[in-house]
C-alpha cells in the first residue's frame, strides 16, 4: 500500500496534522512514487543480500541470532544516510502512526520542526500537556522515553510520542546552553480544528496551522461567510504543512479548471496536478501571511495562488521544503517513509532549499498588527 503527503519540516505531534494515510488518486500519480529496478537486477540483488546475511548471522562476531534485525539495521542505515525525511516505521510504529491519524488516541501538544542537521526543534501547545510539564519553546527535543530521535523522520517521532490517553511519555530535551532535563507529559486526547478564525482590528484572519483532509471543507465553510467586501486573508505562519492532497484541495477552492497547482518531479518524470473542480470563487483580494517556518504543504498553496494571479503574499521567506514523501506499506506490516520527488511551483521552480520569496516583505518582528497595515496597504 502506497500512501502519500508532503511531509512537513514542523510536525503537530499532538494531532499528527502531516497527511494521514491517503491512497494515490490516479494510475499517473502511482507512477511518481516508484521506479522498480529490472527483474533481474532485482533478482541478483536479492541473491547477494541472502548470500551476505547467511554468511553475517553464521560468522560475524558482534552479530545477533536474529537476521530480521539485520535486515531491519540495514534499512535504516541505508534511509538515514540519503536524507533527513525518509527513514521506516515497525509494525508496531506504524499502526500507532495510522491510529492517531484517525483520531482516538492521546498526544503531547506539541507541534516540532526538524532542521537540516538533523535536531528537533519543540513547540508546545498553549495550555497543553507538553507546555504545563515545563516543555518551553525552541528548546530541542533529544529523546523519547529513552530513544534518540535525532535524524529520525518526524511520522516515527511523532508514533513514540503518541499513545493511550493517561499514560505518561518521558522526554528528554536541551536549551540554548546544551544542558539536558527530564520532562514527564502525561498523553491527552486533543481534538483542535485544524483551521480557526480571528480578527485583527478591520481584517477577518483565517488561520491554517497545518492540512489535514478536512481543512478544504473548513476553509470552505469559512468563505461561505465572508464579508464579500473584505478581502480574504489567510495566516500560515508555522505551518509546517501536513496533507499532500489537502492542500491541493484547498487550492481548488480559489482556482479554475485546469489551472496548475504543483509539479512533482520523481524518478519516473514528471507529474503536473491540476485543478479538476469547477470552482464559486468569486474573485477578491487574498493575502497569504508567510514566515520562515511555513513549509512543505503551505508552500504548495502559497505557489498556486501567486503563480496563478490569485493571491499576495506577505512577511518572511518560507522554509523551502520542497520534497514529497510517500509511506508505503510492507509484507509484515511495517512501514518504509521514503522521498520520492521534488516539488516546483506552477511557473517551474523547485522550492527544496530556496523557500518561497514574500512579495511584500515584513520583518520576522512584525506583529499581525503591522501584517494588517500591510495588507490594507496593498488593496
Amino acid at each position: 500500500m502506497t500512501t502519500h503527503f508532503a511531509l512537513p519540516l514542523a510536525l503537530p505531534i499532538a494531532l499528527l496534522l502531516v497527511g494521514a494515510c491517503e491512497p494515490a488518486r490516479n494510475s499517473s500519480d502511482a507512477s511518481v512514487a516508484s521506479a522498480a529496478p529490472a527483474p533481474d537486477r532485482l533478482t541478483k540483488a536479492s541473491r547477494l543480500y541472502a548470500d551476505a546475511l547467511d554468511v553475517i548471522t553464521a560468522r560475524y562476531l558482534f552479530a545477533t541470532n536474529d537476521p530480521e534485525r539485520v535486515t531491519q539495521d540495514a534499512l535504516d542505515a541505508y534511509l538515514a544516510s540519503r536524507d533527513a525525511y525518509s527513514g521506516r516505521l515497525t509494525r508496531d510504529q506504524y499502526a500507532r502512526y495510522r491510529k492517531a491519524n484517525e483520531g482516538g488516541f492521546g498526544g503531547i501538544g506539541m507541534g516540532l520542526e526538524r532542521l537540516r542537521d538533523g535536531a528537533t526543534i519543540c513547540y508546545p501547545a498553549a495550555h497543553g500537556p507538553a507546555e504545563r510539564a515545563g516543555v518551553h519553546d525552541g528548546e530541542r527535543l533529544v529523546s523519547i522515553d529513552g530513544a534518540s530521535v535525532r535524524g529520525k523522520p518526524l511520522p516515527l517521532v511523532a508514533a513514540l510520542a503518541t499513545g493511550r490517553e493517561g499514560t505518561p511519555v518521558e522526554l528528554v530535551v536541551s536549551g540554548a546552553d546544551g544542558a539536558q532535563r527530564e520532562v514527564r507529559v502525561v498523553r491527552t486526547h486533543l481534538d483542535e480544528p485544524s483551521v480557526t478564525e480571528y480578527d485583527e482590528g478591520v481584517l477577518h484572519v483565517l488561520k491554517i496551522p497545518s492540512f489535514t483532509t478536512s481543512t478544504k471543507s473548513l476553509v470552505a465553510a469559512a468563505l461561505a461567510g465572508w464579508d464579500k467586501d473584505k478581502p480574504i486573508v489567510i495566516d500560515l505562519r508555522g505551518s509546517g504543512g501536513g496533507s499532500f492532497f489537502g492542500a491541493l484541495d484547498t487550492a481548488m477552492l480559489f482556482l479554475k479548471q485546469g489551472a496548475p497547482i504543483v509539479t512533482v518531479t520523481g524518478r519516473t518524470g514528471a507529474h503536473t496536478y491540476t485543478s479538476t473542480r469547477l470552482t464559486d470563487f468569486t474573485p477578491r483580494p487574498v493575502f497569504l501571511w508567510q514566515d520562515a517556518h511555513t513549509a512543505s504543504a503551505a508552500e504548495v498553496l502559497i505557489a498556486a495562488l501567486v503563480d496563478n494571479g490569485l493571491a499576495l503574499s506577505i512577511g518572511e521567506p518560507s522554509a523551502g521544503k520542497g520534497t514529497r514523501q510517500d509511506v508505503v506499506e510492507l509484507s509484515d506490516g511495517s512501514a518504509l517513509i521514503l522521498t520520492t520527488g521534488y516539488l516546483s511551483t506552477p511557473r517551474g521552480l523547485a522550492f527544496d532549499h530556496r523557500g518561497l520569496a514574500p512579495m511584500r516583505a515584513l520583518p520576522p518582528s512584525s506583529d499581525t498588527a503591522a501584517y494588517a497595515r500591510a495588507t490594507l496597504a496593498s488593496q
